[in-house]
């Protein structure tokens, strides 16, 4: 019978909570960075702001593409991945689609 909570068992834990708590200390560090490290550079809220723009309307762009091909491949071989599961899938991605052009078209 293996145990939950040995000495064997603590290690995986003990690295997962150190890896976290490491990260709670490094982000306040990190997270102004482009504003006060070398006073950053005119503009550079502005530039973050373009830049998570395009990022999401490339990943919604992305996701459209995939939920078009979840759809238009035909879906009459059981080899591939999407035999079964094409409707969710497709489902899945639009949302995922509408979601991400709509954050890149509010910021």
């Amino acid at each position: 019978m293996t145990r939950l909570f040995g000495p064997a068992s603590s290690a995986p834990w003990l690295a997962l909570l150190s890896g976290i708590l490491l990260l709670f200390i490094a982000d306040p560090a990190l997270a102004n960075k482009f504003e006060t490290i070398g006073g950053g550079f005119s503009g550079s809220s502005g530039f973050k702001r373009e830049w998570l723009q395009k990022f999401s309307f490339i990943v919604g762009g992305v996701c459209a593409v995939g939920a078009l091909l979840a759809v238009v491949i035909p879906h009459n071989n059981p080899l591939y991945l999407n035999y079964n599961n094409w409707k969710s899938s497709a489902i899945i991605l639009a949302i995922l689609a509408t979601f991400f052009i709509v954050i890149g078209l509010f910021l």
